[in-house]
C-alpha cells in the first residue's frame, strides 16, 4: 500500500501487474483503495506459471551484506527453501529473520519469479537432523574434494526426475570433521561434490555451488 499509493501515487483505475506461483502474472485494474488496502481486479493473464525444481539451500549465515547477497542471489537462481544453521565456526550467533524475507521478497519482484522461498528458522546443525534425512544432500566442502557435479547428477537423475535436493555449504572457517560425519550420517542420500580447485568465500561458495546443481539438474 505505502509503494504504490504513497511513493508512486497510483489511483483508482491505474493498472497493476499481480502474480504468485499458482497463478501466474496478470494485468490488473486497480478497483479500490481503502483502510491502507489496494483491492484489484484481473484483466488478462500476461504469463503461465513455470513448474520450479526442488532445490533448497542450508548454509551459515555471515557478516554484514553478505548474508543478504545469499539470500537475493539464491533467490534469483530459484531456490525454494532457505535454511539458515548455526555451525561451530559461524562467526554471528543471532539473525533477524525478518530481514531475510524481506531480501527474498525484493529479490523475487526484481528478477520476475512467481514464488517467495521460504526461510527456515536460525537452528544448530544438530538439530537439522531431520531435514537431511528427508533430502537428497549435495555437500559442497573447502577441502577440495569429492565427485564430479555433472556425474552426480547423472547418477541422482537416474533414480528421478525430480529430486528433492538440498545444497549443503560451510561456514566461513569451514566445517569440523564432526560435522562432516553428522552430515553424512544423517543425510538421505549423500554426495560430496568438488566445487573447484580453489577455497571459495562462503557467499561466492554459495553462487558456485547453486550454478553448479541448478545447471546440471534443469
Amino acid at each position: 500500500y505505502i509503494h504504490l499509493i504513497r511513493v508512486i501515487r497510483l489511483k483508482v483505475g491505474d493498472k497493476i501487474i499481480l502474480y504468485n506461483e499458482t497463478n501466474g502474472e496478470w494485468l490488473s485494474n486497480i478497483s479500490d483503495i481503502n483502510h491502507k488496502k489496494v483491492e484489484a481486479t484481473t484483466i488478462k493473464q500476461f504469463k503461465l506459471p513455470n513448474p520450479e525444481l526442488y532445490i533448497d539451500l542450508l548454509f551459515s549465515p555471515i557478516k554484514n551484506q553478505n548474508s543478504e547477497s545469499i539470500f537475493r542471489q539464491a533467490t534469483e537462481m530459484g531456490v525454494q527453501k532457505l535454511f539458515p544453521t548455526l555451525f561451530t565456526r559461524t562467526v554471528i550467533k543471532k539473525v533477524n529473520k525478518e530481514k531475510f524475507e524481506a531480501y527474498a521478497i525484493g529479490a523475487s519482484q526484481q528478477c520476475g519469479r512467481f514464488s517467495i522461498p521460504q526461510i527456515g528458522n536460525f537452528l544448530k546443525i544438530i538439530d537439522q537432523k531431520s531435514l537431511l534425512s528427508e533430502k537428497i544432500v549435495l555437500f559442497f566442502d573447502e577441502n577440495l574434494t569429492g565427485k564430479n557435479a555433472h556425474e552426480v547428477a547423472k547418477e541422482v537423475l537416474s533414480k528421478s526426475d525430480k529430486p528433492d535436493l538440498l545444497v549443503v555449504i560451510g561456514p566461513e572457517g569451514g566445517f569440523t570433521d564432526d560435522e562432516r560425519q553428522l552430515i553424512k550420517q544423517n543425510s538421505k542420500s549423500f554426495f560430496d561434490i568438488q566445487l573447484g580447485p580453489r577455497i571459495l568465500k562462503a557467499d561466492t561458495a554459495v553462487v558456485a555451488a547453486l550454478s553448479l546443481v541448478f545447471s546440471f539438474f534443469s
